[in-house]
């Protein structure tokens, strides 16, 4: 059954935010703080309702000494209080008809304690009995945009296709914030901890039916039902792509599992099983994953796995064919009459040019990427090329080469408007100071152009073959 009563929890007409303060007295009420300083700078659309014993005020918003002094309706209620407070305050919540609290408090199962187990069976007993649905404890709680929901200040307002389940805080707020700079957009996301009420399959049940979402990416460290759990993937991997990355595969991870979110991690083969049967995408990274939803994002299907790559920098070209031919993908040599016409743009006497698949430019390929792009896409021997610029390890940036550089990103771009083929750009990361702003610029241009970003031909290989792979399997099962 399609889990549709946690529409409320992504639409809140109005937060409150217990244990927010103006002087920071414990590291949860500084976080729960940020919460405050998070939904206001994201604009969201609802009312929001400081609470704190001590009253006041704080960015211009009255403070409530108790959720029961709110004097309209509360929604959604985020708890950064101590650990022995939060029985009373999910009492306090019952008797103003909060329908959901996000615990952002640790210390409850996964210290291992009697003590925090105990509690966490308490407060999940006692929420359920009052109609009161929990998110965590010990997690981030949730990021919608379409609302201004948020957990962190500085995450992107747009929403876009993309949604992302994680058990972790900080692997979710990584994989927002790093999939947000190449060109992801999130329809929701949610840091769920240690599920002692929503949980992996309530999310994927809900997520499989949200109109809003077309993708979904995830980070499980374990499951609470596990047959459960099965028909919700199998629901939500047959109607949209389903991208996971399983941690605690191996037995000291397992371990560290149990003592991050107290979650059983589960059987490696029984995993390999799950993702074989459903035609789910696994990966191995939290990079993996941001390459794989950046690659079902942005990149159009090909129609086969013949690859072109166009690049500068000899080294990297040999090692690109490599990698690539390593992950699935064919790089054809290119005929004679093709190499002919990209030596054709080059200057006479031209250096270190190789002009087979991979092309390498050298430093001849500055100012005719347009040329040798379109020539290469207008060869019928390939399905999609691959931009290889290393950027990142230029030592020294003349104006000059600044200039170039973009001059050469924005020629694969009007090729690739001209263009039905699929091109991806591999952009180097920084190695120093000096190239962190061009770098910067030409991953904006290359987002801005609907272009997927990599910062490796290797990760590029691997996430485009899977997306190749998932396609092809899917025009397999639809006959």
């Amino acid at each position: 059954m399609i889990e549709r009563g946690l529409d409320y929890i992504f639409s809140p007409e109005s937060v409150a935010v217990v244990g927010a303060s103006t002087k920071g007295i414990g590291l949860q009420q500084a976080t729960a703080t940020t919460f405050l300083k998070s939904l206001l700078s994201c604009g969201f659309k609802g009312k929001i309702y400081p609470v704190n014993p001590r009253g006041g005020e704080i960015s211009g918003l009255k403070v409530y000494t108790n959720v029961k002094d709110i004097p309209k309706p509360v929604d959604y209620v985020i708890c950064g209080i101590s650990l022995l407070q939060v029985p009373q305050l999910i009492k306090d919540c019952i008797v103003k008809g909060v329908k959901t609290i996000h615990i952002l408090t640790s210390g409850f199962s996964e210290s291992g304690s009697e003590e925090g187990k105990q509690l966490e069976r308490e407060i999940s007993s006692l929420a359920r009995q009052n109609g009161i649905r929990v998110i965590g404890p010990n997690c981030m709680g949730v990021y919608c945009p379409k609302i201004g929901l948020s957990f962190n200040p500085n995450f992107p307002k747009e929403n876009g296709p993309v949604a992302l389940i994680s058990q972790s805080g900080g692997n979710s707020a990584y994989v927002v914030r790093e999939g947000a700079r190449r060109g992801i957009e999130f329809s929701k996301a949610v840091s769920y901890g240690n599920a002692c009420d929503i949980n992996e399959s309530d999310l994927l049940e809900y997520l499989a039916a949200d109109p809003d979402t077309e993708i979904i990416a995830a980070y499980l460290e374990g499951v609470k039902d596990g047959p459960r759990f099965k028909q919700a993937f199998k629901e939500a991997a047959n109607l949209k792509p389903v991208i996971v990355l399983k941690g605690g595969v191996t037995e000291s991870g397992a371990r560290a599992v149990a003592s991050h979110t107290g979650a059983l991690a589960g059987a490696e083969e029984i995993w390999n099983a799950l993702f074989h049967q459903f035609g789910a995408i696994r990966v191995y990274s939290l990079e993996e994953l941001i390459d794989t939803a950046v690659t079902f994002t942005r990149l159009s299907p090909p129609l086969g796995k013949k690859l072109g790559i166009l690049g500068i920098g000899g080294g990297a070209t040999v090692l690109a064919t490599d990698d690539c031919t390593n992950a699935g993908l064919e790089i054809p040599r290119f005929p004679i009459e093709l190499q002919n016409k990209l030596k054709g743009y080059l200057t006479k006497g031209s250096i270190g040019v190789s002009l087979n698949n991979p092309v390498d430019l050298s430093d001849q390929g500055w100012n005719i990427s347009y040329y040798c792009a379109k020539a290469i896409l207008d060869y019928e021997g390939i399905d999609l090329l691959i931009l290889q610029i290393p950027v990142g390890i230029f030592s020294y940036l003349s104006p000059e080469r600044y200039s170039a550089t973009l001059s050469f990103i924005n020629g694969i771009i009007k090729a690739h408007r001209e263009s039905n083929k699929p091109i991806g750009a591999v952009i180097h990361l920084p190695l120093s100071v000096e190239t962190y702003q061009l770098v910067l610029d030409c991953e904006r241009s290359c987002c801005e152009a609907g272009l997927p970003i990599y910062h490796s031909l290797s990760n590029a290989a691997k996430a485009i073959t899977r997306f190749i792979d998932y396609h092809e399997r899917r025009k397999g099962m639809l006959g």
